[in-house]
């Protein structure tokens, strides 16, 4: 379907050959565009035929650009591929009712696993998206596995059609394409030996597959009429962690990369030290979970002395959520040691989706609020996690209005 033009870049090819907004852009060279990754790819050319409709009538511009020079257009978004699964530990199932609404939707499109990392099923792909994504290489994408167990992955995600994820995975492996994986692991489904077999699988596609994130299932207090989940112990972090110690020695012998790595939940509930920085290889989950804490340990020196340049001797409060207090509070009680401050950090349990949720993203911002509102500072800060790219807390509560 064509794309109608939003607006038109100043001072760009579109705005000199008159273009308009809310013009319809059918094709270029040839190729019809139906989004803005289509736009992307066939506009990276030295010669250009643009064939534009504008109510009736239909133009056609011909020209030449550098081949990196964008043409000037900007198109509506687009429409995001809703998710065909009902996985039983989905999010967005046990997500608060007033919750904001972007928190409710249920995307899995390739297109976004491409431009922002989000996690895609492959459940819903076509021959066509397929042929799509070796054409336009669109790689790396990041896949959420769960398990290489046909059946079991099916009964966890129950969607309708039979789909064979590593017959998949080796198609795209096969065509150049990169692959960063995840697994949910939900205690009683798809541990002990099929996480085993799962790691084995998605490692026998390296270097294809770089990655192999396993992060511990989610649960909210908004569970009721869903299936009955158990949560990750202590001890099951600690049997994990073990786990995965052996396996990725066994990568690191045969493949020079560890490639499966664990979300911080693992360590901060099993009480276990933070790996170092070469165990996370670059860092490419970390939007995922893993790698935040040493990332933010790594760079708390240049942090801290920042805010020491700013706020020495102002009464600084940090928040955080239940699993990260014990490390922020230790940093910062070192500093405080060290540069005869009197900074504080409090640590804010979740009421808003249930106190087994403990990370500091998933804060609200009125449970932020409660836990401060006795607390006497000068300066507040808060964990960046808990906001989107707006500003916004998941209970819809901007930046500027936590205090």
């Amino acid at each position: 379907m064509p794309v109608k033009i939003q607006s038109i870049v100043p001072d760009t090819i579109a705005d000199e050959i008159g273009i308009q907004s809310e013009d319809i852009l059918l094709l270029i060279n040839g190729h019809a565009i139906h989004d803005e990754l289509d736009y992307i790819f066939y506009q990276s050319d030295e010669q250009i035929t643009l064939q534009i409709k504008r109510g009736e009538r239909t133009f056609t511009h011909f020209f030449e650009k550098d081949i990196d020079e964008d043409i000037g257009l900007e198109l509506y978004p687009m429409k995001v591929c809703k998710c065909g699964c009902n996985c039983i530990f989905c999010f967005v199932d046990q997500i608060h009712p007033d919750a904001r609404p972007s928190l409710k939707v249920k995307d899995d499109d390739f297109r976004l696993s491409f431009f922002h990392g989000n996690f895609i099923t492959l459940s819903n792909l076509t021959k066509k998206d397929y042929e799509r994504i070796i054409e336009q290489h669109l790689s790396p994408l990041y896949i959420s596995v769960h398990t290489t167990n046909n059946a079991l992955r099916q009964k966890i995600m129950r969607y309708k059609k039979e789909i064979s994820v590593m017959e998949k995975l080796t198609f795209l492996a096969d065509n150049g394409i990169t692959l960063h994986t995840q697994i949910v692991l939900i205690p009683g489904w798809n541990d002990g030996v099929e996480l085993e077999r799962s790691v084995f699988d998605l490692a026998s596609l390296y270097p294809a597959v770089q990655s192999i994130g396993i992060v511990p299932v989610g649960l909210t207090k908004f569970r009721e009429d869903l299936t009955r989940l158990p949560k990750v112990s202590k001890a099951q972090a600690k049997e994990v962690i073990l786990q995965s110690e052996k396996w990725r020695r066994e990568f690191l012998e045969k493949y020079s990369s560890g490639i499966v790595s664990l979300a911080d939940e693992f360590f901060l509930l099993a009480d276990e030290p933070i790996p170092a920085d070469e165990y996370y290889e670059d860092f490419p989950q970390i939007e995922n979970g893993i790698g935040l804490v040493r990332d933010f340990i790594d760079n708390w020196k240049n942090y801290s002395n920042e805010l020491l340049k700013q706020h020495r001797n102002k009464k600084v409060l940090f928040v955080t959520g239940v699993s990260f207090y014990s490390i922020l509070k230790g940093l910062v009680d070192e500093l405080n040691s060290k540069e005869d401050q009197k900074w504080k950090v409090i640590q804010v349990e979740n009421e808003f989706l249930g106190k087994d949720v403990t990370v500091a993203g998933l804060l609200a911002g009125q449970d932020v609020m409660k836990a401060i509102q006795k607390e006497n500072y000068d300066v507040l800060i808060l964990p960046n996690e808990m906001f989107n790219v707006d500003g916004v807390t998941l209970d819809n509560v901007k930046m500027e209005n936590v205090k």
